[in-house]
């Protein structure tokens, strides 16, 4: 191993490394959409609650309406086969709106902020 790559794993030695799984959400009825939109919501704040969903939300554009382009959906998952199984429960999924292709994803770096104001108990993220 060369010197360079020494240091390379090195830095990524001290990085997150935390294992996560990426749901490519594709189109595939979108008709059933508005039908079926409030039940996705509620799956997914109730599978965000329970710590299920790390970050999910559609692909936008200025012309095409959210959902039309698919989404992305990032899961917290032992395997994925479990993040399928998680994924099923969704009625988007369940029902045919999008299918999805499951990806392993390593979250290496990146940050957030918070912000929590006492005075007026407000919070703010980043």
């Amino acid at each position: 191993m060369g010197a360079q790559d020494a240091n390379a794993h090195e830095l990524m030695r001290t990085m997150l490394n935390k294992p996560l799984y990426v749901a490519l959400r594709e189109p595939a009825n979108l008709a059933r959409m508005p039908a079926l939109l409030e039940a996705h919501l509620r799956w997914m704040v109730a599978a965000e609650r329970r710590g299920e969903v790390f970050a999910s939300g559609p692909f936008v554009s200025d012309i095409d309406p959210p959902g039309a382009l698919g989404g992305m959906t990032i899961v917290r998952a032992s395997s994925a086969e479990e993040a399928n199984e998680i994924l099923v429960g969704d009625p988007f999924v369940k029902e045919g709106v999008v299918q999805v292709r499951i990806r392993k994803w390593l979250l290496m770096e990146g940050g957030f902020c918070v912000t929590v104001r006492l005075s007026d108990q407000s919070a703010r993220l980043l």
